[in-house]
C-alpha cells in the first residue's frame, strides 16, 4: 500500500505540472496586446539546512504577457538577466567550465517550460520543444550570441526559431555564469525575449539549479532573490525581492548507549553497545540523490531506466527529474539533485559532472575516537528503520532507509558513479547486518551511510547500531589479571562518537576555505554544532573494599586479608590480580610529627616488588593475600580503601596490640560500590556499602 500511495503522489505532481504549463502557454485568440508586462514569482520556498553549503533554492519564474508582434524572420531582441542573492551569500552551483569559461555553471534558465511535453500550444515549440542548450561561451561569443533566435510563426502563434528561414525551435536552455557581478550573482546573457503578443499566451522564463551556502555567513533567516535585466525594456522586470528559501532547524543526532557499562573480564562477541540516532531538522532534511525510482523521463515520454540516474537502485519507474517545475511537491522535494540536464556537462579533475545531478544522496557520518587496542568495533550496514528482507534500495517506499557506503574514507563519490552498499559480514545482536571497522593508529574509525529512501511528508529518524567484541586474555607477568584492553581508566567513557552530515571539512574532501566555492562535492556540509557522546564504557573487573579502622602505630598492628573469590562454582571468570591500598589518616613519626598517609601499590604495578613490604601481593583466583600494617603502613592510623583488580574480593581485618597480649578485634571489610562514580559524587549524595 505504501508504494501505491507513493505513486498516487507522483501522478498528482505530474498532473499539477501539466495544469500549470497549460495555464502558462494558454490558447491563442488572435487579438494582440501592445504592452509587454512581466511578473516574477518564486516557484517555491524550500527549507534550507543550516549545515548545507550547496542548498538548492526555489526556482524563479518570470511570466510575461502582451507586447506587439514582431516581424517574421527578424532577430528576437535579447536581454541580460542577473539574479542576486540577498543577504549576499556566494552562489555554490557547480562550476562546469563549459567552453573554456571557468565560471560557467549548472544554473539554468529555461524558456517556456521546454521539455514538459505538454500537448497544448504550438506543436514542437514552447513546452513541446526539446530542451536545447545555449552555453555561456555561446552567449558571450565575440560578435554576438551564437544561439540565434528569430521570429517564426505557426498557426496563431509567433514562435522562436533558430534561423530566419528555418522552423527548428531556437535554443531554450541558457547556462548561467556565476560571479560577474559579485559572488552572490548569476547571469544569463543574450536571452531572447519574444513578446507573447497573442491574448491568452504567456512567455515563461524559469531559473533553476541555483545553490547557496547557509553556514559561515549572514544567511540565518529568509533568502531573497533580486532580479535585474538589461536592457530593461526588452524584459521589464527588476528589483523584485522574492523569497526563495528559508533556513530550517538543524539536524539533531545523539549517541544512545544500550548498556551502561561492560565488564572487561567478560568476553563479548558482537554485543549491542549503542544506537546512533539521526533526526531530520525538518521533513525534507534527508534527501535521496535523485527522485526515488532513479530513472530519467525524457521529453519523448520514454520511461526506460538510465544507468546515470539509476545509481541509487534498480527500480525502473518513471521520474520527473528533468521536467521544469518538477522540484516542488512529491518525491522531488526530497532530492539532492536539481533539474538534471544531461546535455550540459563539465570535466573537472578527470571527472565528468552533469548539470543538476548531485554526487550522492544525503550522507550521515560517525567518527569513533579512542578505540582501545584489543576491541573490535562493529557498525550496522543499514539503518534499523526497515529490516524487511528484499527491501528495494532506491525504491518508492516512504520508509526512511540508509545504507553503509564508506568506512574510514570515501565520503564523496564522483558524479555518475554507482555505489555498491557495503554488505554485512556478521549479524549484530539486534539482527541487523554489520561489519567491523578498522581503527587507525590513533584509535579513530569512520562510518558513512547514504540515505536511499526518505519520506518528504514526515520528520525521519534513522538509527544505526554499534556493537563491540573482545576476549579476556590469560594472565601474564605484564597482564596479571587478564585485561584484554588497555588504556581505559576505571569507568571512564573515553570512547566517543561524533555525528554529522557528510562530507564535512574534517573528512578531507574539501576545506572550510573553499567550502563556498563552486567546486567540490555536492552536497557538502559544515558541522554547525557538536553532536557526540560516549558509545562505550568498559569497567575494569574490580572490587573496592573499605577498612574503616587500620592502625600500625603506638604499639598496635592490623592484619589485612583479601580473598580472591573469582574461583567459585558459579561460572565467574577466573582472574588474577593485586590490590592498591589507599590510606586516609595520619602517619605518626617518632618525634610526634604527622605525615600524609601513604599509598601501597599492588605488586604487579612496581618494578621492585617485595610482597607484604612495599606492595600488596598478587592474589590468584581462589587464594588469599595478606599484609601487616606494621610492615606496609608503619605508624599509620586511619581508614583504608583497597581497590582490587579482580572480581570478587572480600576482606577481613584483625586489630591487635603488639604480641597479641591484651587486645584482639576483627571485622569484615565493607564492599564499596563506586558505580562509575555516580553514587558517590552524583545526585544520590551517598555511597553504597554492602557487607
Amino acid at each position: 500500500m505504501a508504494d501505491f500511495r507513493r505513486w498516487l503522489t507522483v501522478l498528482a505532481v505530474i498532473a499539477v505540472m501539466a495544469f500549470a504549463a497549460s495555464a502558462q502557454v494558454g490558447v491563442a485568440t488572435g487579438s494582440a496586446n501592445s504592452v509587454l508586462a512581466c511578473n516574477a514569482t518564486a516557484a517555491g520556498t524550500p527549507e534550507l539546512r543550516p549545515e548545507g553549503y550547496t542548498e538548492l533554492v526555489g526556482d524563479i519564474v518570470i511570466s510575461c504577457t502582451g507586447g506587439s508582434p514582431l516581424q517574421i524572420g527578424a532577430a528576437i531582441p535579447t536581454t541580460n538577466i542577473v539574479v542576486y542573492m540577498a543577504p549576499s551569500v556566494p552562489i555554490t552551483s557547480r562550476l562546469l567550465g563549459t567552453g573554456g569559461v571557468a565560471t560557467a555553471s549548472e544554473a539554468l534558465l529555461i524558456i517556456d517550460e521546454a521539455g514538459t511535453n505538454e500537448t497544448t500550444g504550438a506543436p514542437g515549440y514552447g513546452p513541446q520543444a526539446p530542451q536545447t542548450l545555449c552555453t555561456t561561451a555561446q552567449q558571450q561569443a565575440v560578435g554576438g550570441s551564437q544561439c540565434g533566435a528569430f521570429v517564426g510563426v505557426t498557426g496563431f502563434y509567433q514562435v522562436a526559431v533558430s534561423g530566419p528561414t528555418t522552423t527548428a525551435a531556437a535554443a531554450n536552455v541558457y547556462q548561467g555564469k556565476v560571479g560577474d557581478f559579485g559572488s552572490n550573482s548569476v547571469t544569463f546573457y543574450a536571452v531572447p525575449v519574444l513578446p507573447p503578443s497573442t491574448s491568452g499566451v504567456t512567455r515563461v522564463f524559469r531559473i533553476t539549479n541555483v545553490r547557496v551556502p547557509v553556514p559561515g555567513g549572514s544567511l540565518t533567516g529568509t533568502l531573497q532573490a533580486i532580479i535585474s535585466t538589461s536592457p530593461n525594456q526588452v524584459l521589464p522586470v527588476a528589483g523584485t525581492a522574492l523569497n526563495i528559501g528559508v533556513v530550517g532547524p538543524s539536524m539533531s543526532a545523539a549517541v544512545v548507549p544500550v548498556k551502561n557499562a561492560f565488564q572487561q573480564c567478560y568476553a563479548q562477541t558482537n554485543a549491542l553497545a549503542a544506537n546512533l540516532v539521526f533526526t531530520e531538522g525538518f521533513a525534507t532534511g534527508f534527501k535521496t540523490r535523485v527522485v526515488p525510482g532513479g530513472t530519467f523521463n525524457s521529453i519523448t515520454g520514454n520511461a526506460t531506466g538510465n544507468a546515470l540516474y539509476a545509481a541509487e537502485g534498480t527500480n525502473t519507474s518513471p521520474a520527473i527529474q528533468n521536467i521544469p517545475g518538477g522540484l516542488y511537491g512529491g518525491f522531488a522535494a526530497n532530492s539532492e539533485s536539481g533539474l538534471i540536464f544531461p546535455a550540459l556537462t563539465g570535466t573537472i579533475g578527470g571527472t565528468t559532472y552533469t548539470a543538476g545531478l548531485a554526487d550522492y544522496g544525503s550522507r550521515l557520518k560517525a567518527v569513533f575516537t579512542n578505540i582501545p587496542a584489543g576491541l573490535t568495533l562493529y557498525i550496522s550496514t543499514t539503518s534499523n528503520s526497515v529490516t524487511t528482507t528484499g527491501f528495494v534500495v532506491g525504491g518508492t517506499s516512504v520508509s526512511p532507509y540508509a545504507v553503509l557506503v564508506a568506512t574510514n574514507s570515501g565520503e564523496a563519490t564522483p558524479d555518475g558513479a554507482t555505489f555498491t552498499p557495503i554488505a554485512g559480514t556478521i549479524t549484530g545482536a539486534d539482527g541487523l547486518p554489520a561489519v567491523a571497522l578498522s581503527a587507525n593508529s590513533s584509535g579513530v574509525a569512520t562510518a558513512v551511510w547514504e540515505v536511499t529512501n526518505a519520506n518528504p511528508s514526515a520528520q525521519d529518524v534513522l538509527s544505526f547500531s554499534v556493537y563491540v567484541g573482545y576476549s579476556p586474555s590469560s594472565a601474564t607477568a605484564t597482564n596479571p589479571y587478564g585485561l584484554p584492553i588497555t588504556g581505559l581508566p576505571l569507568g571512564s567513557p573515553v570512547t566517543n562518537a561524533s555525528l554529522s552530515y557528510a562530507p564535512e571539512p574534517g573528512g578531507g574532501t574539501f576545506t572550510t576555505a573553499n567550502a563556498t566555492q563552486g567546486q567540490g562535492p555536492t552536497p557538502r556540509f559544515a558541522i554547525v554544532k557538536a553532536q557526540q557522546g560516549a558509545f562505550l564504557t568498559i569497567n575494569l573487573c574490580q572490587t573496592t573494599l573499605l577498612y574503616p579502622f587500620v592502625t600500625g602505630a603506638a604499639g598496635f598492628d592490623t592484619g589485612i586479608a583479601i580473598a580472591n573469590t573469582s574461583l567459585d562454582p558459579f561460572g565467574t571468570v577466573n582472574q588474577t590480580g593485586s590490590c592498591k591500598l589507599y590510606g586516609y589518616g595520619v602517619t605518626v613519626a617518632a618525634a610526634g610529627n604527622t605525615n600524609s598517609a601513604p599509598v601501597i601499590a599492588g605488586c604487579d604495578a612496581i618494578s621492585n616488588p617485595l610482597p607484604g613490604t612495599n606492595c600488596f601481593p598478587i592474589v590468584p583466583a581462589g587464594q588469599v593475600g595478606t599484609v601487616l600494617a606494621s610492615a606496609t603502613l608503619p605508624s599509620f592510623q586511619g581508614y583504608v580503601i583497597a581497590v582490587c583488580n579482580f572480581q570478587y574480593a572480600h576482606g577481613y581485618a584483625a586489630v591487635t596490640d603488639l604480641g597479641i597480649r591484651n587486645l584482639w578485634s576483627s571485622y569484615l571489610a565493607l564492599e564499596l560500590n563506586n558505580a562509575v562514580g555516580t553514587q558517590r559524587t552524583g545526585v544520590f549524595g551517598i555511597e553504597s556499602l554492602n557487607q
